[in-house]
């Protein structure tokens, strides 16, 4: 009875780290499919691969079918302290650059009105509490870039997430899983590898109870 009884208790363990495993990428799976996009199998098999237990979660994979992903830039050892603003938008844009160096691109400059309209975004998303390109008021991306002060003549491109890290705060960790995510998802990648983009802005933002939203804006 005893042997039973411990052979029942593992096995919802081993239930329970089961959806676990899966929950990150069945969600993206949904996410995806209701957007409209192909479902990449390459992002299932990176959330499911030894390499990525065996390094605490550092991992990106290979990418997908026609593009790459680059190695991760954070470590267990720079990961996991809290970092400046200035500190993250350097980090943000060396992970863009990584990736858009794998895919034989140019690289971007930081551009500090596009910064500027990507920490406004952020910030207000989360002082309002909800996440969408366009605000309560109306207002979209290029409406933010232009009330920052940018080239009327040019458009913009944004990137928006939103996460829970209680205990984490903004570290390179959570920039460097913002950015995995943002390339395992198409309409998102698109951005970043626009051929035509030579720009980047970045802002990012968190509240006590551990919430964070992040902003990515590109433009030529």
């Amino acid at each position: 009875m005893k042997t039973e009884n411990t052979a029942n208790v593992w096995w919802r363990y081993v239930l329970v780290f089961t959806v676990l495993l899966l929950a990150r990428p069945a969600s993206h799976f949904i996410n995806q499919a209701l957007r409209g996009y192909p479902l990449d199998i390459s992002y299932f098999s990176r959330e499911l691969s030894p390499e990525k237990i065996r390094n605490i979660g550092l991992y990106n994979g290979e990418g997908g079918a026609d593009w790459k992903i680059g190695k991760p830039l954070a470590t267990i050892w720079t990961g996991e302290q809290s970092r400046s603003l200035p500190q993250l938008r350097q980090f943000a844009l060396e992970l863009v650059n990584r990736d858009r160096t794998i895919n034989n691109l140019n690289s971007l400059q930081e551009d500090a009105v596009l910064s500027q309209a990507a920490q406004s975004h952020a910030q207000d998303m989360l002082e309002r509490r909800y996440f969408d390109h366009i605000s309560p008021g109306g207002e979209n991306p290029r409406d933010r870039y232009l009330v920052a002060g940018g080239n009327p003549r040019l458009g913009v491109g944004e990137n928006i997430v939103k996460s829970t890290a209680k205990g984490l705060g903004l570290t390179y960790r959570q920039a460097e899983d913002f950015q995995r995510g943002w390339m395992y998802s198409n309409s998102h990648r698109q951005n970043l590898l626009t051929q035509g983009y030579t720009k980047f802005g970045y802002g990012i933002a968190t509240r006590s109870d551990g919430s964070i939203y992040a902003v990515q804006m590109f433009t030529r």
